[in-house]
C-alpha cells in the first residue's frame, strides 16, 4: 500500500514539475502573457500570432507553446485538450525535450486525454532524460527510475 501511494505521489509530482518546467520554457508565451497583464492587448495578440506562425512553420518550441495556448483558458480562441496534445506530440516527435517530458508524464498517469500507457511513458521520458535540457533530463531520470520504467 505504501509503495502505491509513493508511486502516485511521484507521478503527481512529476506532472506538476512537467507543467512548471514547460511553462518556464515558453519565453515567447510568457512575453505575450506579460503584455496582456499590462493591458497591452495588441502586443499580446501579435506575440500569440508569431507563436502560431512559427508553430505552423515547424518550430518545435513554438509548437509546444501553441499546444499550451490551446490548453489554457483565455490563451486562444477555443480551449481544446485534443489540439493541445496534437501540438505537444508534434513538438515531442521533433525532439523538443519539454514536450517529450509532457507526453511522458501524461502517458505515465493517463491524464489530459492521453491514455495511461507505460511503454509510451518509458519512450518519452527516456527521450527527455537523454536530452541536453538539464532540468528535463534530471526530472525524467528521477521519474523513470521511481516507476521502474525499464521493465516496460
Amino acid at each position: 500500500m505504501m509503495v502505491m501511494n509513493k508511486k502516485l505521489l511521484y507521478s503527481l509530482l512529476g506532472l506538476f514539475i512537467g507543467l512548471v518546467i514547460s511553462l518556464s520554457a515558453n519565453a515567447n508565451l510568457d512575453k505575450a502573457i506579460k503584455y496582456a497583464e499590462a493591458g497591452e492587448t495588441r502586443k499580446a495578440e501579435i506575440e500569440l500570432l508569431r507563436i502560431s506562425q512559427r508553430a505552423m512553420d515547424g518550430n518545435p518550441k513554438a509548437m509546444c507553446e501553441f499546444g499550451t495556448m490551446y490548453n489554457s483558458e483565455g490563451m486562444w480562441i477555443v480551449k481544446s485538450e485534443k489540439d493541445a496534445i496534437e501540438w505537444w506530440l508534434k513538438s515531442a516527435e521533433m525532439g523538443y525535450a519539454p514536450c517529450q517530458f509532457t507526453m511522458g508524464a501524461l502517458s505515465l498517469i493517463g491524464q489530459g486525454g492521453v491514455k495511461k500507457d507505460m511503454s509510451k511513458a518509458k519512450f518519452w521520458l527516456y527521450k527527455a532524460k537523454e536530452s541536453t535540457y538539464e532540468k528535463y533530463a534530471k526530472a525524467s531520470a528521477e521519474i523513470y527510475a521511481t516507476h521502474n520504467l525499464d521493465q516496460y
